[in-house]
């Protein structure tokens, strides 16, 4: 929780404002090469070198800790409810920390690189983007809809 905290309190908010008010790749659900190469023009020299050493270090923590947590929560859902068909819902979280580690790697590279950028990453990490986000709203469904499931059984029981 702290590594989230720490990221929506500090290090996306300063983000945000080195790039004039421009969201980071992290928080978009998908967007174009252009825009990539927009955000770091306008982060500048400082606010690569911030998103490089701060942001993304923070951001390699995250996807590991929400992935193990929602993996074992859906578990326990799944386990109370005796739900063996349905056992693949465990997967979400962890394709949507894989997704999550591809773009933190493409937007490494990229801010590493930069002016040099690769046109190869650059077309495959709004992809990646996307692909996270989908498996994130895939795993928040099933968290809720297992969740509501668990809590309507209990008070029936």
């Amino acid at each position: 929780m702290s590594v989230y905290l720490l990221m929506v309190f500090i290090t996306i908010p300063t983000l945000n404002r080195l790039a004039n008010g421009l969201d980071i790749i992290d928080v978009l659900p998908f967007y174009d090469s252009e825009y990539v190469v927009r955000l770091l023009e306008y982060l500048g020299s400082e606010g690569r070198h911030y998103y490089l050493y701060k942001q993304l270090p923070v951001d390699m923590i995250y996807p590991l800790l929400y992935a193990f947590t929602y993996r074992q929560i859906l578990k326990h859902f799944i386990d109370k409810l005796d739900f063996k068909r349905v056992r693949w819902v465990v997967f979400l979280p962890i394709l949507a920390a894989v997704f999550d580690y591809l773009e933190n790697i493409g937007i490494g590279i990229s801010l590493y690189r930069f002016p040099s950028l690769s046109d190869a990453v650059l077309s495959v990490l709004p992809f990646f983007s996307l692909l996270k986000n989908l498996f994130v709203v895939l795993y928040l469904l099933a968290f809720f809809g297992l969740g509501i499931m668990v809590l309507v059984r209990r008070k029936k029981l």
